[in-house]
């Protein structure tokens, strides 16, 4: 498996599950609100869209929004939500270095959320891409990425992220995330354990399941460094939506925003 494959992300039922997007969009909504006021954004690009939210959020602000996934799943349901929710926002299928082919208009903003970034094959992946991202911004525009701070993690070599429980109408879910250290990367193992909703009094077994993903290491030196030579200026590195100073040895997260020279 290399990064970047299908098998590197998770099915898009589990991922709705996974994240509390009320709170999620509640804390990222100022932050971005900022940004695109700041860089004067109408349209956006969201790379790595996932099941559209960021998107479906920022069409309801008046942008013009695209998003851009490579899992058909994941566009399924954007589009399923895009309906239910009146949006204008638009989905098409696409993946890292392969935006320009797509002969969308240029972006004012291009966003990628979610850890979407670290799917990129290698340095070589990442060059293409953010090189790609320059490709579909307008002059001034702006990027703005969000991922795991790989330099605790590398740097403290962490092997688990603490589990994540969500209830709903079929059950109790539990997520868990266990990472190993290879040279390719981070290798992350996540295994999902449900419960059905009267298995407690039935006793039920927990089901099971389990998925392996590949992920580039992407410090934050080497995210820095491979914006400025495809060309932007202005890299800016906060450490959470509140927009504090990145702190690499004890954030969790890292956002990097950068303008298009």
């Amino acid at each position: 498996m290399t990064p970047g494959s299908e098998q590197a992300r998770p099915p898009a039922g589990d991922y709705d599950r996974f994240v509390d997007w009320g709170k999620r969009i509640e804390r990222e909504m100022p932050f971005f609100r900022l940004l695109f006021a700041e860089h004067g954004v109408r349209s956006v690009i969201d790379v790595g869209c996932g099941t559209g939210r960021h998107a479906a959020l920022f069409a309801a602000w008046g942008l013009d929004v695209t998003g851009v996934d490579p899992d058909s799943a994941m566009l399924g349901q954007a589009r399923a939500f895009a309906v239910h929710q009146a949006s204008s926002a638009r989905f098409v299928h696409g993946g890292f270095g392969g935006l320009a082919a797509l002969g969308l208009p240029l972006a004012d903003a291009l966003t990628c959320t979610g850890n979407a970034l670290p799917h990129v094959d290698g340095l070589m992946g990442l060059r293409a891409a953010v090189r790609d991202f320059a490709a579909v911004l307008r002059p001034g525009g702006v990027v703005a990425l969000h991922l795991l701070n790989h330099d605790r993690l590398l740097g403290k070599q962490l092997r688990s992220i603490p589990p994540v429980v969500r209830e709903d109408d079929e059950g109790t879910w539990v997520f868990l995330r266990v990472m190993d250290y290879v040279d390719a990367g981070i290798r992350f193992d996540f295994a999902t354990l449900h419960r059905p909703r009267d298995g407690w009094e039935a006793d039920a077994p927990w089901e099971v399941s389990s998925r392996r993903s590949l992920h580039t290491a992407l410090p934050s030196s080497v995210l820095a460094g491979e914006l400025e030579a495809a060309g932007f200026g202005d890299v800016r590195l906060f450490g959470d939506h509140t927009g504090k100073a990145f702190e690499p040895t004890t954030d969790e997260s890292v956002i990097v925003t950068a303008v298009r020279g």
